[in-house]
């Protein structure tokens, strides 16, 4: 197999340093990126353009205080009837895991300053998005101090140092790994053959087979014929990817394009594993960390695997008590909720030592959040004397709790956490003989070492076609502070092989990364798309997958007017509507043009001098998607099986003003809040309208390939052909596709 690897230059240290260091250099940008951001929306952003950039929520109350692991105070957030006619939060940017400030509700026409502003911050909390729904957030927040909220509230999005943090530490310890100072002691690593081949110092090498199963090493019977596959629908490109990651000694990348059943893929890869021993002087099965950057991603996976578990063959090998989840899904079914470390915690058997600890901190807590006139309520002393106390038990508890964390995960076969909480005190000192990172083409490569360093094998899992990760810092592309580096790298290019690169920007990968240095050897393609009618996807496979993403048969004719929910699909309207695999809706000539945020006052507009360029919105656009949404709907289309999908945040807010309280089951959203999911009919408004040619966030070709890609039956665009054509060739070649292909229709008769 190592045959098949473009041979890279062995890095020298000079190579390894730099690299490590402008690692270390563009995540110190990043974090100072991240937190000037914060400082200038939340000192020059008014409270409305905060809420309407999904930064921030007001208008809330605390409906319930609790007690969560580590002792924490679980504070409950909603929409109090007082101040809404809707419990349903508003569009918004907050995601489980996300730093928060709670604070007292601020007026949204104006921004506070100076001493008034101080004192409303006397009273705030900072803490974690802990779990969210429509209706509620629920915040963990560890306050040494009384806390005392006001009455009416608003939630504001912070910085997040933690992760930053994590990176930085990991860092840190990759180079004591693979640069020990001159007279320490060597390191001694399980997992040395890893890193060196994911820093291109060896090659990553293959098994000629793939490994037996535990019950052939057991009865000693010689291993015979193919896999014996648990999902016997797996076709022949996702069958390759599994044996090639199985025979993977080291390193192993899957490239699943859009629809392909890459978490499909990833299901029966995590089986195969746990039917095989961790290695070949054991019969212990091979015990499996998984990881995503993202909650819902991670959430996806852990849904999957907990349904699966409850049904022969695969309940042999993940019996209760074997999945675990680090973390706060962020939809917690009443099923999964017994998978995460905090129920098995707080319930399991050994969850009695913390039960009276919890029970007697939630009584205090209860009486504590009581507001003054309410029968408990606290007052004066008795406050601090109270609050003395939780913090007495907390102590207690998170030392009771370390014991009960401990014997959890000694159970736990396979362990599921977001990328940087892998590096969690809980997994301290633990190694996995398989680490999976799923949609390692949206983290940092920094990030993805957190899990590396605790594994002895890796498999990346995505598609450099789809949305990099969010980079918020300019891109520096010097490559100091070795001297002659470039001079050095610059004559292993004349040789006209690779090596390890300083990155340039943390757009890049570690999937792309490993490509570039071994080339396509290192990875597996998925070749057949379950998701599309063949139409939605021969744009992008012709473009961007080499014309190699095969529809299958059971998806590449089907239409909206097949969909059961269809009240008459005989009608003409019926047709005209749902018959159509791509619309496009072309508003050139019609002068809808865009707006920036904040163009109509002076505030808003010193906002956006500070903060660079506003959020634009389209409001023909919208009532032109608003129109179409609601005779899909009329017809018999399920709103939670639409899809509006937007660039911009402003014309999230403006579109779902006039759908989200109507259909709350409807996504509307942005590009990236939308990746790894898909509906049967996906809008698309592209916003961008100017004479200039001016497309901002279209001119990334990877968030237009993700928002074509999420529809199953039907996509429609709603764009200005002249505008968008100007923005890139990728972009002109679009237009061309979509005049010839596409029902094409005057946007000028919508907006009417």
């Amino acid at each position: 197999m190592a045959s098949d690897l473009v041979q890279p230059v062995p890095p020298t240290r000079s190579v390894l340093e730099a690299f490590i260091s402008r690692h270390q250099y563009l995540l110190e940008l990043e974090r100072k990126a991240e937190e000037e951001q914060t400082r200038l929306l939340n000192s020059k952003c008014s409270p409305k353009l905060l809420e309407q950039r999904g930064l921030s929520i007001g208008g809330m109350g605390v409906s319930n205080i609790s007690v969560g692991l580590g002792g924490q105070s679980l504070i409950e957030l909603n929409r109090p009837s007082a101040y809404h006619l809707s419990p349903l939060l508003p569009p918004h940017t907050f995601r489980s895991g996300d730093p928060v400030r709670i604070e007292a509700h601020v007026s949204t026409t104006s921004t506070k300053k100076g001493k008034e502003k101080d004192k409303e911050g006397e009273n705030a909390v900072e803490g974690v998005v802990y779990r969210i729904s429509q209706e509620k957030v629920v915040v963990a927040v560890d306050e040494k101090r009384e806390v005392d909220l006001p009455e009416r509230l608003r939630l504001l999005k912070l910085a997040n140092s933690v992760t930053f943090d994590r990176m930085d530490k990991t860092l840190l310890h990759l180079k004591r790994l693979i640069l020990p100072e001159e007279g320490s002691p060597t390191p001694n690593a399980q997992n040395f053959p890893l890193i060196n081949s994911l820093l291109g110092i060896q090659l990553p090498t293959w098994s000629n087979e793939v490994p037996p199963t535990i019950s052939q090493v057991e009865s000693e019977e010689p291993k015979t014929g193919d896999v014996e596959w648990f999902d016997q629908n797996l076709n022949d490109s996702q069958k390759d990817a599994i044996r090639f990651c199985l025979r993977a000694e080291n390193v192993g990348c899957i490239h699943g394009p859009p629809g392909t059943g890459k978490t499909h893929t990833l299901i029966e890869l995590i089986f195969q594993y746990l039917s095989r021993p961790s290695s070949s002087s054991t019969s212990r099965p091979s015990r499996i960390l998984i990881t995503t950057p993202s909650n819902l991603a991670l959430d996806n996976l852990l849904l999957r695997l907990h349904a699966l578990s409850q049904v022969p063959p695969y309940s042999s090998l993940l019996p209760p008590g074997s999945i675990l989840r680090l973390g706060h899904p962020t939809r917690v079914h009443r099923d999964l909720v017994k998978e995460t470390l905090d129920y098995r915690a707080a319930n399991g058997e050994e969850g009695e030592l913390l039960k009276d600890v919890g029970s007697e901190m939630q009584c205090h807590l209860s009486d504590l959040g009581k507001k003054k006139g309410e029968k408990g309520a606290v007052k004066g002393k008795e406050r601090g004397k109270r609050w003395e106390e939780v913090r007495e038990l907390r102590k207690e508890y998170r030392q009771r709790e370390g014991k009960v964390v401990t014997s959890v995960l000694s159970r736990a076969q396979v362990v599921l956490a977001t990328c940087h909480s892998a590096g969690s005190r809980q997994l301290n000192n633990m190694v996995f003989d398989v680490a999976i990172v799923d949609e390692a083409t949206q983290a940092i490569e920094a990030v993805c070492w957190v899990p590396i360093l605790k594994a002895k094998k890796l498999i990346l899992a995505g598609d450099p076609q789809q949305l990099p990760p969010t980079i918020m810092s300019k891109d520096d592309k010097s490559l100091k502070p070795v001297q002659n580096l470039s001079e050095e790298l610059n004559g292993i290019a004349l040789k006209s092989r690779t090596t390890l690169k300083p990155p340039k920007t943390l757009e890049t990968t570690l999937f792309e990364r490993l490509e570039s240095l071994y080339g396509e050897g290192i990875k597996r393609v998925l070749k057949i798309q379950y998701r599309m009618n063949k139409l939605i996807a021969s744009f992008p496979s012709d473009t961007l997958y080499e014309s190699g993403l095969i529809s299958h048969e059971s998806v590449s004719q089907r239409t909206l007017l097949e969909l059961p929910s269809i009240v008459d699909g005989e009608t003409e309207e019926s047709k005209d509507y749902l018959s159509p695999v791509v619309v496009f809706f072309d508003t050139a000539g019609c002068e809808f043009y865009e707006r920036t945020e904040g163009d109509d006052t002076d505030k808003d507009k010193n906002s956006k001098s500070n903060l660079g360029e506003g959020s634009k919105s389209n409001a023909n656009e919208a009532v032109v998607v608003a129109k179409w949404a609601r005779k899909l709907i009329e017809l018999g289309v399920n709103p939670a099986e639409i899809g509006i999908v937007t660039p911009y945040q402003a014309q999230v807010s403006l579109i779902s003003s006039m759908l989200h309280e109507e259909y709350p089951e409807m996504t509307i959203g942005s590009v990236d809040g939308l990746q790894g999911q898909e509906r049967e009919a996906i809008i698309l408004s592209l916003v961008r309208s100017n004479p200039t040619g001016e497309v901002g966030f279209l001119g990334e070709y990877r968030r237009l390939n993700v928002a074509m890609t999420r529809a199953k039956r039907q996509l429609c665009v709603v764009g200005n052909s002249s505008t968008v054509g100007k923005g890139s060739k990728y972009l002109k070649k679009w237009m061309d596709w979509l005049e010839n292909e596409a029902d094409v229709r005057w946007a000028g008769d919508e907006a009417v």
